[in-house]
């Protein structure tokens, strides 16, 4: 599972690939959905965009010594549903 690691201020992008997972069956991204978990509610997922089968998840605060579970859930034109998890690790520097 990747990891990431952001500061509580920080408000930042990660982008998910879902490239080849879409080449590979000749479809394309139709939309995606993102979902925090973690122990509070404190990381924040403003906006999510998806453009050419690259997700861009937005992630806003968080509480820090905490690691929160992202999970980005890809639908295709054809129906298919893709995850991607990765974990975020708050950090004040």
């Amino acid at each position: 599972m990747d990891k990431f690691t952001k500061q509580p201020a920080d408000i930042d992008t990660v982008d998910v690939s879902f490239v080849d997972y879409l080449a590979e069956r000749g479809d394309t991204g139709a939309s995606v959905a993102v979902a925090v978990s973690g122990p509070d509610e404190a990381l924040t997922n403003p906006a999510n965009s998806l453009l050419d089968g690259v997700a861009k998840v937005w992630l806003s605060g968080g509480t820090n010594g905490s690691t929160y579970k992202v999970t980005v859930s890809l639908t295709t034109a054809a129906g298919r549903l893709k995850e991607h998890d990765f974990n975020v690790k708050i950090k004040e520097q």
